[in-house]
């Protein structure tokens, strides 16, 4: 075959696959032709993608032939992020390691002439030019972004449900998460200009909604002093055990299809840092006492007025056809211990390079004159306060006239406060991820 590791896995997998889905070449190729629209599968374009011989593009023909293939299987889906993370792999490996062999049977790029502007870019690989490749489109940033905001990978609703071994009570800190997520984006009508990332949204939406239906169906208790949803009782324990078990699978096809679509886009660089974990700062929690975790985000004004947190780093790069202002810098505050903490109060540290870091402290009232100070947060529950981003860039601006281009900000991370005094402290953003917010905002439109 090749002497590239990731394409010889790649077609390994894809023929024992077919093996198990006892499926001639033909037989796919008519089965592509079924599909609505058809699908283009004929012998000789995945005879090659067996071989190892080529590697396929990025588009519905290799994540129809999967899908098919895993379901004629009978097998437990990968998922169409899995499949895609190994075809990249391969893509690349084949691109930046060819060899004879490949010079020969494959072109050395694995995009579509369609995906590949004509005023690419090119990289020189044994003296050939190639198309480099293209980056995502500020669209799926912004559409991912939702995704990472209403749904964090490390957020405490992914956490409880996880480790959680029955689902007769669920904690409305979970539920309402979960649900508010699939209602926000159920309305959003933009798709994933990636069709492998749109594939893998609509897979993750699709059993999104089964879980949510399925929390719909329990029942509210809160009325009666206890924060959770818990199961209805259908009549008898065997029922009640078997709804349990179908709200368990729900969920756990929502998870497996939630955690290939994230791997999808931390695969095309659309996770950012901050979503991964960031630095590790040591909270003065004293023992049995209270545990937040402060989080630094962007706020953006949609047209309809609405305000969405996105992460800093995509703040900085959408485009101004979806947000307007007013811009706001956000810090959210999340309760993983399960005591009730107030939060009385929240700042910014600004660090200069030199001294003391300087201090910037949220108002009571946020933009518009709401309260938003102080505030309770029950059992793994979590609560922001906004701070207007064009007043927080201003002042850094008159900061650095009055003394200096020595005074310009390096860094900045958030803190807040509980009413016995205790500090939590975010992690440190610097001003190269933290200023095209900040420009921003001070421009406006």
């Amino acid at each position: 075959m090749t002497d590239t590791p990731a394409v010889d896995r790649l077609a390994v997998a894809l023929r024992e696959l077919r093996e198990k889905a006892k499926l001639t070449l033909g037989q796919i190729e008519t089965l592509g032709k079924a599909q609505k629209p058809p699908v283009s599968l004929g012998k000789g374009k995945t005879s090659p993608w067996f071989a190892g011989k080529a590697v396929p593009d990025l588009g519905r023909p290799f994540n129809t032939l999967v899908k098919l293939l895993e379901v004629r299987a009978g097998v437990s889906p990968l998922g169409v992020g899995r499949w895609e993370l190994m075809r990249k792999e391969a893509a690349d490996e084949r691109r930046f390691l060819p060899t004879a062999a490949n010079n020969a049977a494959a072109p050395l790029t694995s995009f579509a002439a369609d995906d590949v502007p004509e005023t690419a870019p090119t990289t020189q690989v044994s003296g050939q030019p190639v198309p480099s490749p293209t980056s995502p489109t500020e669209t799926d940033r912004r559409k991912a972004g939702r995704l990472l905001d209403l749904l964090p990978p490390d957020g405490s609703w992914r956490t409880w449900l996880r480790k959680a071994p029955t689902l007769f009570t669920v904690p409305l800190a979970v539920s309402h998460p979960v649900c508010d997520a699939y209602e926000e984006l159920d309305d959003d009508v933009l798709d994933y200009v990636d069709p492998a990332l749109q594939e893998a949204h609509e897979s993750a939406m699709e059993h999104l909604k089964a879980f949510y239906d399925e929390l719909n169906g329990m029942h509210d208790v809160s009325d009666e002093g206890r924060p959770v949803l818990e199961m209805s009782y259908p009549g008898t324990a065997t029922e009640r055990n078997d709804l349990n078990r179908q709200a368990c699978q729900a969920r756990d096809s929502f998870l497996r299809a939630y955690k290939n679509l994230v791997n999808l886009l931390n695969a095309q660089g659309l996770v950012p840092a901050s979503g991964l974990g960031g630095e590790a700062v040591p909270q003065n929690t004293q023992g049995g006492g209270p545990d937040l975790g402060v989080e630094l985000l962007a706020g953006c004004t949609l047209e309809d007025g609405r305000i969405i947190h996105i992460p800093i780093g995509l703040a900085g790069r959408e485009g101004p056809q979806i947000f307007s202002e007013p811009y706001y810098l956000v810090v959210k505050a999340a309760n993983r211990s399960t005591c009730e903490v107030q939060v009385d109060g929240v700042r910014m540290e600004i660090d200069y390079g030199v001294g003391v870091p300087a201090i910037y402290t949220f108002a009571p009232a946020e933009p518009g004159g709401r309260a938003q100070l102080p505030f309770k947060l029950g059992s793994h529950a979590s609560g922001h306060a906004h701070a207007n981003a064009a007043e927080l860039g201003n002042g850094f601006a008159a900061v650095a006239r009055d003394r200096g281009r020595a005074a310009v900000p390096k860094r900045v991370r958030p803190v807040v406060w509980t009413g016995s005094g205790i500090d939590f402290f975010g992690s440190w953003t610097d001003l190269e991820t933290l200023g095209p917010f900040l420009l921003k905002a001070m421009r406006g439109k």
